[in-house]
């Protein structure tokens, strides 16, 4: 049902992201046969966040998403009981710095490339059934006629969201740790990230080793850096009749001998276990979104 309507999806999805919100009330309460409260930017916002529920739900873990994303709230509703006006300090600074839009927009960008991507992903969608299958694994099983050049950039794009979306992770544990959005652990380093802003300027790689007893848990297949590092900088390489993926994740100067391989199933299985870690993180998006407009009573 939804493959047929994936053009129209995207275009609604952008539309989010235009200037005219009462054109993209109007178009999605069409789509979902379902008239909205108001024109407020809150039922502006659960016109938006209905629509992608609906159509990505045969692309997620629909009770871990529902678990996940109804957890949020409490998340902030702990920190504002902690420490409002440092809760308001980190929401504040992630709105003035246009952080927060741009990570929920550039996350909302992805979301109708992973519809057109949506037949190889089938293949990748049915190991949620398989008990053996593990990640990182050789699966040779042919996935489709497409290439795996076709979805080397969205991958890079999807755990490049990730990335970003990491810097607001890092903001919440920190103030349930320490108090203070800007405060990281000590673990004796040079190179100490001393705020928030340092810290969004860390490796992915690296990222993680500052996230203290984190309070989200991350799928470790959805944060493949070393993959995500040999197709950044051109060094993979594909075998259009095996489907065999070889990468080189490892700096080797002008030699490349370190290498590793996967098949496109596998590479596929990837692509979607970030997608889903994304869309978690999406939801983080929009349960501050909705923080700061009902309970800061700000726009924007």
């Amino acid at each position: 049902m939804l493959y047929k309507k994936q053009a129209e999806i995207g275009n609604l999805i952008r539309l989010y992201s235009g200037r005219d919100p009462q054109l993209f009330r109007m178009k999605v309460e069409k789509f979902l046969k379902s008239k909205l409260k108001s024109s407020k930017l809150q039922d502006i916002n659960a016109g938006l966040y209905l629509l992608v529920s609906m159509s990505f739900e045969p692309f997620i873990n629909v009770h871990s998403v529902k678990e996940t994303a109804e957890g949020y709230p409490d998340y902030l509703f702990h920190l504002a009981t902690k420490d409002k006006a440092k809760l308001n300090e980190f929401i504040d600074h992630l709105a003035k710095t246009r952080f927060l839009r741009n990570v929920q927009l550039d996350g909302l960008e992805l979301y109708p490339a992973i519809l057109e991507a949506e037949l190889p992903l089938r293949p990748a969608l049915f190991l949620d059934f398989d008990d053996k299958y593990e990640g990182g694994g050789l699966s040779p099983a042919r996935v489709s006629t497409d290439k795996f050049n076709a979805y080397k950039d969205l991958y890079k794009d999807v755990a490049e969201v990730l990335n970003r979306q990491l810097v607001i992770v890092a903001g919440i544990n920190n103030l349930l740790h320490r108090g203070d959005y800007n405060a990281f652990p000590d673990l004796g380093r040079k190179k100490q990230p001393t705020s928030l802003n340092d810290f969004a300027d860390i490796p992915f790689g690296s990222k993680m080793d500052w996230l203290d007893n984190c309070w989200f848990y991350f799928d470790k297949d959805a944060v493949d850096n070393q993959l995500r590092n040999a197709i950044a900088h051109f060094k993979a390489e594909y075998d259009d009749s095996t489907q065999l993926i070889t990468y080189y994740p490892k700096l080797e100067g002008m030699g490349q001998e370190k290498a590793q391989t996967m098949y496109f199933l596998d590479f596929m299985r990837k692509l979607l276990s970030s997608f889903r870690e994304m869309h978690y993180l999406h939801h983080l998006v929009k349960s501050i979104y909705y923080y700061r407009i009902l309970i800061q009573k700000k726009d924007g």
